[in-house]
């Protein structure tokens, strides 16, 4: 089975440019009025199918995050065929079915970002992530983790405060709700991905965080409890879903000659074999060396370059003599 990528011809980091002219020119080869063919046909309604998808960039968001299997069945529920609720993954914190984050209904207008529409991905016993369960969620009380890019690949061990909204037990009280306040330590294990959740009792570290979260669960036995996993950003790197982009600066000679190159990585140094002859203009891609998917998606993003040459500041003379006779070689095949 073709993903949208694949229907459409383009690269999973197309423009929004891109795939726009990829749709016009197999639209115009496959449209009914030009063809007429069954099976063009089929191929046509396919190519409107990814467009309609892959044009959109919040639709395009929650593709990437849940794979092409589990939005289709999504999409085609939205379009009249029956679907499960819960067939690809998405829970509400409400009810109706709306996102209290984005106002959206799943894929359909949410971003696929925000703490009620994100997946679960696959248990990790002991630690086990927040169930498929709408009734649950109805009494979610979710406190967020902030971790650095680079944590999500090890055990970390994190302070975090969490606040809790309850109607106040006063009666007739001027203030109808009150705001509890806790700080509470957990310990997140390795390999954890952005809006990845934990019910709280399993990853409280410490016995003065557990015997809270035990506290907690016996006053409020209708709440549900849990961890939400949150990215801060670095200034170095760029992210977009869950793969890197990150400008590196070369020397004009390596751009020619190639070789061994050295690139931070989120879990250290990378070394990559960078071909000769390669252009300042091009992305270079390291594979498997982006953020972690959700398992249930795969395991890592990838890690792009923006390669930009590193201008020499003061020439030794033996540089500048390599340099005009560089310029001579060149001057001399023109």
């Amino acid at each position: 089975m073709q993903n949208y990528y694949e229907i459409l011809g383009v690269s999973r980091d197309a423009s929004t440019e891109e795939i726009k002219n990829a749709f016009r020119r197999l639209a115009k080869k496959y449209h009914p009025d030009s063809s007429g063919g069954e099976e063009d046909k089929e191929r046509f309604q396919e190519i409107q199918e990814a467009y309609a998808v892959l044009s959109n960039p919040d639709k395009r968001k929650v593709y990437d995050y849940y794979g092409h299997s589990a939005y289709r069945s999504s999409y085609h529920a939205q379009h009249g065929a029956h679907q499960n609720p819960h067939e690809h993954g998405h829970s509400h914190a409400h009810g109706d079915g709306g996102c209290e984050n984005c106002g959206g209904e799943g894929g359909e207008g949410c971003s696929g970002d925000c703490a009620n529409c994100s997946n679960h991905g696959e248990d990790r016993k002991p630690y086990r992530e927040e169930e498929d369960d709408p009734e649950l969620f109805r009494h979610a009380v979710r406190v967020a983790v902030w971790l650095e890019m680079e944590e999500t690949f090890r055990e970390v061990t994190k302070r975090t405060v969490f606040k809790e909204r309850t109607v106040n037990p006063q009666p007739g009280a001027a203030q109808k709700y009150i705001e509890k306040e806790w700080e509470i330590e957990v310990r997140i294990p390795a390999n954890s991905y952005e809006n990845q959740r934990y019910r709280l009792e399993d990853v409280a570290y410490g016995e003065k965080s557990r015997e809270l979260v035990r506290r907690l669960l016996a006053e409020n036995p209708d709440n549900f409890y849990t961890a939400i996993i949150l990215l801060r950003d670095r200034k170095d790197y760029t992210r977009q879903a869950y793969h890197l982009y990150h400008d590196f600066k070369i020397d004009f000679h390596t751009l020619v000659l190639g070789g061994m190159i050295r690139v931070p990585g989120m879990t250290g140094e990378i070394l990559f074999d960078l071909p000769p002859c390669t252009s300042p203009e091009k992305k270079v891609r390291i594979p498997g060396q982006g953020l972690n998917y959700p398992p249930k998606v795969g395991k890592r993003g990838d890690l792009y370059l923006n390669l930009h040459i590193k201008m020499p500041g003061d020439l030794t003379e033996r540089q500048k003599a390599a340099f005009e006779m560089l310029r001579e070689a060149f001057e001399e095949s023109a």
